[in-house]
């Protein structure tokens, strides 16, 4: 993880600290323990019964996917959970890559939604409670991670992880011939498509952008991959000083000037 100063805080405190107190720890000691790995990818899956009057007809109103589970995924109120399948992955992440995984919900920063909710219940007295909004935190989480995995699957409603997507491409500059200093090495941001989504936005993302992408069929085959990732990364950091994140300047010198 990126321990060094940049202005990316919340209440004050640095985002590197925060992670390192609530990001979820691996169970056991391994190579990659000091391995962070902010994952994102969509909350909700898709659910017929909200859109089609007739859904009760299918079989099952969810479509196949890696990731979610119908029998597992389901919250009590009887809607589509995608935010446990992304912390079950994370959770996996953990046993089998001994690395930090974890999702943005794990770290408790709230929006200003969220924050103008606790504010009014909160007691007289105690501090006011700050928000930061969701994009604000994946760009400052990413900023320290040393991987950042993005998951785009079929069965997920993927509008948020996608401007996400964008939000932090941009912000870290790593389209292709982009002169800025500030930015995320390319290799330490990865896509990760189930085979059967379909997107010619994310399709083309590696043709502009310098990161890493792969396809996978099956929650085997993710982690097979995701290990190779992880693997190369430890190699290249280790013989090349491959940094986390390079904080500057927002613009070489030569375009200032």
């Amino acid at each position: 993880m990126f321990d060094g100063d940049t202005n990316f805080r919340y209440n004050d405190r640095p985002i590197s600290d925060i992670l390192a107190e609530q990001a979820p720890k691996p169970p056991k000691l391994g190579p990659h323990n000091d391995f962070t790995v902010y994952v994102m990818g969509p909350y909700t899956a898709f659910n017929a019964e909200k859109a089609y009057d007739d859904a009760d007809k299918l079989r099952t109103p969810f479509q196949d996917d890696p990731l979610f589970d119908p029998d597992e995924h389901i919250d009590d109120t009887g809607n589509s959970n995608m935010e446990d399948a992304l912390r079950d992955f994370c959770e996996e992440l953990r046993h089998k890559h001994n690395c930090h995984a974890f999702i943005a919900t794990d770290i408790e920063i709230p929006t200003h939604q969220q924050a103008k909710e606790q504010n009014e219940d909160r007691s007289e007295g105690d501090p006011e409670i700050k928000g930061m909004d969701p994009l604000a935190q994946s760009v400052a989480f990413a900023a320290h991670s040393d991987a950042v995995l993005f998951l785009f699957t079929s069965g997920g409603l993927t509008t948020g992880v996608g401007a996400e997507t964008g939000g932090i491409l941009g912000e870290f500059h790593l389209r292709r011939g982009n002169p800025a200093t500030t930015h995320k090495p390319g290799q330490r941001v990865a896509i990760y498509m189930d085979e059967n989504f379909g997107s010619a936005t994310i399709d083309e993302l590696p043709q502009g952008y310098d990161i890493q992408y792969d396809q996978f069929g099956t929650k085997d085959d993710l982690h097979t991959s995701v290990r190779r990732w992880f693997d190369n990364l430890t190699r290249e950091t280790r013989d090349t000083n491959l940094p986390v994140f390079i904080p500057g300047e927002t613009y070489s010198i030569e375009l200032t000037e």
